[in-house]
């Protein structure tokens, strides 16, 4: 009894669980991990029925005892529960689905209405008539008429309107895909503001996982060392994080250059300012301040006259061989 999970795949089907069995000195029960293997075989009497039939059966050891635990992580955009959450995008693919919907009630409706037909009163019902430059439509009755049908009132601005709300409602759920960007000019504050929504759902997910694919490393590094459980390990022997800074705002020059005015009256350290700039997304994350000052010493200040800067030593004429 206990736990069972089952996997297919490739007509195999993977099944994992915990048995208890006795172990050879006492009665003792012991959790133990075991994986079997089952495939669809045929039936030993010959007919074409088949049958799951269990092929073999495997013990995971580490350090030579049955893992007590099964080494498997879910991953979910709020925790890492077996429990199933609701998705964060649902409400954004529900409004996707619906405006598919409408676009093809909307482009079929164009399509009939969009050609126009032709139509006569009066013509001999017998008689055929081509539509064409060279032809001409000609009956002796009186009263008759010919024209073409088309379509007219607001029968497809209806969808129309039904598909502005839809991309109007994707913009508030978080996606900006259907909304065309402002071309005027927008602050930081604005723009932070206008992405708070979507950045606090993203990073969610992203302290999610990043809290998942911690217990994941750990049971790596457990499974590699000689460490009594996975929960031993601590985030000094490993520590794995997920970036949640996703504004895309840069610096602006007032905030550099209040950064450089605290430097040069001494309010902040070099590394402060160079952290700043790093978070900012002006220096490389990669470039640590060892390198970049580095950097700084080794190329010429641009306020620097070019004048004063050394000149590249001259190499002396060649000297002529005597006449």
């Amino acid at each position: 009894m206990g736990l069972h999970y089952r996997f297919r795949c490739r007509g195999r089907i993977l099944s994992i669980r915990f048995v208890r069995r006795p172990r050879l000195h006492d009665y003792r029960q012991l959790r133990g991990y075991q994986v079997e293997i089952w495939q669809l075989l045929d039936l030993p009497d010959g007919t074409k029925e088949k049958k799951w039939q269990r092929v073999q059966t495997l013990t995971p050891l580490r350090l030579g005892k049955p893992l007590t635990n099964i080494p498997f992580v879910f991953h979910g955009p709020n925790d890492s529960r077996p429990e199933i959450d609701r998705s964060p995008i649902d409400d954004i693919v529900a409004a996707n689905i619906d405006h598919y919907r409408l676009n093809t009630d909307y482009k079929h409706g164009m399509h009939f209405t969009a050609l126009p037909t032709a139509f006569v009163t009066g013509f001999d019902k017998n008689a055929q008539l081509r539509i064409g430059s060279t032809t001409a439509w000609v009956t002796d009755t009186l009263g008759a008429t010919a024209g073409y049908l088309e379509f007219k009132g607001d029968g497809l601005m209806t969808f129309e309107r039904a598909l502005d709300r839809v991309e109007r409602l994707l913009t508030v759920l978080g996606s900006r895909l259907l909304e065309s960007q402002k071309r005027e000019a927008e602050s930081a504050e604005a723009l932070a503001i206008r992405q708070a929504g979507e950045g606090s759902v993203v990073g969610s997910i992203s302290t999610s996982v990043t809290f998942s694919m911690n217990a994941v490393l750990r049971w790596v590094y457990w499974w590699h060392s000689t460490e009594n459980k996975p929960e031993d390990i601590s985030v000094e022997h490993l520590n794995y994080t997920l970036n949640t800074d996703f504004d895309s705002a840069l610096l602006s020059a007032v905030k550099i250059q209040a950064l450089v005015s605290a430097w040069q009256f001494g309010a902040i350290s070099q590394d402060t300012l160079l952290h700043n700039l790093r978070t900012g997304e002006i220096l490389p994350n990669a470039r640590t301040n060892e390198q970049e000052l580095e950097l700084i010493r080794t190329e010429p200040s641009p306020l620097r006259p070019m004048s004063s800067l050394p000149s590249p030593p001259v190499s002396p004429p060649p000297s002529r061989p005597p006449a």
